[in-house]
């Protein structure tokens, strides 16, 4: 017991480290873009009812929009960065929590995982609600490296695993697949209180998430792809770009090339190398593999911030699979090239955090608050732009032709335009003697002649998105 001691102290201090540098860098460098404030403000702004119905827009499932109407509740209206980044380190704290205190993995890889470009960037300082399919996977996997485990626990778990994302559901049914072969072989029944929660689980993702409309989902891949060339990013993304970040060109922008995919087909050959002892861990890692290349070829291309959820399934089934670092060498060496890469990449993405703001809507939106009254309407030109805007300056905007307030858009929405006139008439409507717009670019001074650029915020920013405020009195 003594000689275990001061390593389980390592832990909590390691897992007490990490959360305090995200909850560090969330306060101080962090700015959140737009798909980070959506998702708050669709769970802050409609009711239970309405917030479940919009989720066909989303195409996520539905616990974390659940999860963040608990803390709506305590909005004031000045509060939504706070609670928002609070819901979400909460989030954070489970999945250290699992990692470094409940996995059956080494301290030096638990360290190494946790600075992953994944785990530490993309999920960790990022609002999104990724963590909690690392909070359900990761707590599947102790589960299932248990000799007896509480299979009501587990029928729980696996059903919220399917309320995360997609590819949280991807995992369940792969999590399945691994129990009913185990249960198959030990001749159980296969109808087990897991397999029921998974089940079950599966059938609400599809009632609540199955889009009505897929337009959306089209826009976001790119369009001038053949299917086989769909195949081969889904390939080399859901393996090159998300076990070897930055080893390649970042392959949804670029594609793919010779390079990326003979390092996919030796990371193929280094998974089966790491699971070949353990005929259902290799046959789970195959299937999730090929369910998450066939989603991105067939469905929804994503990106690295989708195809890092394989990142994460990886590390729960190392901790299934339990291992001794100083006994398997060769898996040690692997798995530190999978985290050395991620590593790298992780400190490349919080160095470009800090060094440059990740758009300009923090600026814009201080500058609104700070600047523009309550009682003067702001009119977004461009919905899809302004909900980070509306985030930081603290209230919302409004669009036309309708002329009522948001803070959210839908997917399948498109962009009016108003006209000059009609601008004027709804100041008018409003009672005011002038009104601001904002838009993303430079507008047409032929179609608003009377608008007057008041700030513009272009400075350098990560991902090329500018704001123009302008001033247009009404006559």
């Amino acid at each position: 017991m003594k000689s275990k001691l001061p390593i389980q102290y390592l832990n909590y201090g390691f897992a007490l480290l990490f959360l305090a540098f995200i909850a560090w860098f969330k306060w101080q460098h962090h700015e959140l873009w737009k798909d980070e404030w959506q998702a708050w403000f669709v769970a802050k702004d409609k009711s239970i009812g309405d917030m479940l119905s919009f989720l066909y827009y989303e195409g996520h499932p539905a616990l974390w929009y659940v999860y963040l109407k608990v803390f709506s509740i305590f909005a004031n209206g000045s509060n939504d960065l706070l609670l928002l980044n609070v819901a979400h380190l909460l989030t954070v704290a489970g999945g250290l929590y699992l990692l470094f205190i409940r996995l059956r993995l080494p301290l030096l890889v638990k360290v190494m995982v946790a600075l992953s470009y994944f785990l530490l960037f993309e999920y960790g300082i990022v609002n999104r609600g990724y963590y909690l399919v690392i909070v359900f996977v990761f707590w599947a996997a102790y589960l299932l490296s248990k000799k007896e485990y509480n299979a009501q626990m587990l029928a729980v778990v696996l059903f919220l695993l399917c309320q995360t994302e997609v590819y949280g559901v991807l995992m369940a049914i792969a999590l399945g697949f691994y129990l009913l072969h185990q249960q198959y072989t030990s001749g159980q029944k296969l109808l087990s209180k897991p397999i029921w929660g998974l089940i079950l689980g599966l059938g609400v993702f599809v009632i609540s998430v199955f889009p009505r409309e897929w337009g959306h989902i089209g826009r976001t891949s790119p369009q001038t792809w053949t299917w086989s060339q769909k195949l081969l990013v889904a390939i080399q993304g859901n393996l090159t770009n998300t076990y070897m970040p930055g080893a390649t060109l970042d392959t949804f922008t670029y594609g793919s090339t010779a390079l990326g995919l003979i390092l996919a087909v030796l990371i193929l050959v280094a998974m089966y190398y790491i699971f070949r002892k353990d005929k259902a861990l290799l046959l789970t890692m195959a299937m999730f593999l090929l369910a998450v290349i066939a989603f991105s070829a067939l469905i929804f291309t994503g990106g690295i911030r989708q195809w890092g959820m394989g990142f994460v399934f990886f590390v729960a089934m190392l901790a299934v699979r339990g291992w001794v670092w100083d006994k398997d060498k060769v898996v040690a060496g692997i798995v530190a090239v999978f985290c050395v890469f991620n590593m790298v990449y992780a400190f490349k993405a919080v160095r470009e955090d800090y060094r440059i703001p990740f758009t300009n809507a923090k600026a814009a939106g201080l500058f609104i608050k700070a600047k523009v009254p309550e009682k003067v309407p702001v009119v977004a030109l461009n919905k899809f732009d302004a909900t980070p805007v509306i985030g930081y300056s603290g209230r919302k905007f409004y669009e036309l032709p309708d002329g009522v307030p948001f803070s959210f858009f839908r997917w399948v929405d498109k962009i009016y335009v108003p006209t000059e006139p009609e601008l004027q008439l709804f100041g008018k409507f409003k009672g005011v003697g002038g009104i601001i717009l904002l838009s993303s670019s430079p507008i047409d001074a032929g179609r608003f002649p009377s608008a007057v650029l008041w700030q513009k915020f272009d400075a350098l920013n990560y991902k090329n998105e500018s704001y123009f405020i302008y001033t247009l009195s009404v006559q």
